[in-house]
């Protein structure tokens, strides 16, 4: 039986195994994020390990959609059709978590596989502050006038949705992924659809994952998940402002990781406690969570290129990143509707 300490520490971790995980995956299965593809790596490739402080411009945007170049009849020759690629600035994050060994002793003790379950783990760990990046940041987005509808003053409703869709124009919903909430706006929503009698969502659902001979097939998630006019999955995240509701298209964000040498950590202090002594391990991942078809800019007054991050409260804040493309291209739309 493996010691904590090596089950933790002497198992050649790299930050790209928590993508592994069954938490993770369900997050890239959904479609809002891009991936983690070898391209998507690459991208990391000018940060420096030793300092994470920084941002990258890259090109990341890459669209269905472009302008039909138009005959010449100076020049006989051909030209091909090249997709729009802009370049623009992203904002590299750089984190990492202690717990106490004590939080996870018993489950490895448990367990006939505790490699897993540590990787499992981290990849919950990182799936939610993903998560929260995301949601956290298209609520930030609510001041940028060209992706959002609504005021804050109207209800909820089928038709604030269709003025959404009229504003992608004719790249429409068909790639619509999920609708992102706060739970108080959305437990309003809920109250007054009861005391209307008009139903704007379904019931809320539990969705798994099965595992099959080691092959994880994603048919759902472990969490419910409510169901707008029972096709769109409804996410209720608290890193939303109350009265935003964001919806995004599949591929709304780009992810990045680079793979560090020690992305899982052990640390055994036996001196600390008054000698009680102190086990305590951590992950770490340096990484790019960007929103495809914006580029950060960071106009809040703060240096944002001395930081490793952007916290919660500094994405929620908005002003932070400007739209680079059509409205109509962009995967993430922005309602804001009466609370209360």
């Amino acid at each position: 039986m493996a010691t904590i300490q090596e089950v933790i520490q002497d198992n050649d971790w790299r930050s790209a195994s928590f993508a592994d995980s069954t938490d993770v995956n369900r997050l890239i299965q959904s479609g809002i994020t891009t991936g983690v593809s070898e391209q998507a790596q690459a991208i990391l490739n000018a940060i420096d390990y030793e300092n994470v402080q920084s941002t990258v411009t890259i090109g990341i945007s890459d669209y269905d959609w472009v302008e039909q170049n138009l005959g010449d009849a100076s020049d006989t020759d051909a030209v091909s059709l090249a997709p729009f690629f802009e370049e623009m600035t992203a904002k590299t994050f750089y984190g990492n978590q202690w717990w106490e060994v004590r939080t996870i002793q018993n489950d490895l003790l448990r367990t006939t596989e505790p490699n897993r379950l540590v990787l499992n783990k981290v990849g919950s760990y990182w799936a939610t502050q993903w998560n929260r990046i995301i949601t956290a940041t298209v609520s930030g987005m609510s001041d940028i006038a060209e992706i959002t509808v609504g005021d804050g003053i109207a209800e909820f409703s089928r038709t604030m949705v269709i003025s959404a869709m009229v504003l992608k124009g004719d790249m429409g919903f068909d790639k619509l992924s999920d609708m992102y909430m706060n739970s108080t706006t959305f437990a309003d929503q809920l109250t007054k659809q009861e005391a209307s009698g008009t139903t704007l969502f379904t019931q809320g659902y539990m969705k798994r994952s099965v595992e099959v001979n080691g092959v994880v097939t994603f048919v759902d998630t472990n969490e419910t998940v409510w169901l707008y006019d029972g096709t769109v999955p409804v996410v209720l995240d608290d890193t939303m402002a109350t009265g935003n509701i964001a919806l995004i298209s599949n591929g709304a964000f780009a992810t990045a990781q680079t793979n560090l040498d020690n992305p899982l950590m052990y640390l055994n202090s036996p001196k600390a406690g008054n000698g009680a002594g102190k086990e305590e391990w951590g992950t770490k991942a340096l990484y790019v969570m960007h929103p495809v078809g914006f580029t950060f800019v960071g106009t809040l007054g703060v240096d944002y290129a001395s930081k490793s991050g952007l916290s919660l409260a500094e994405l929620q804040g908005g002003g932070l990143y400007e739209l680079q493309v059509d409205a109509k291209l962009a995967p993430i739309t922005i309602l804001k509707v009466k609370v209360g």
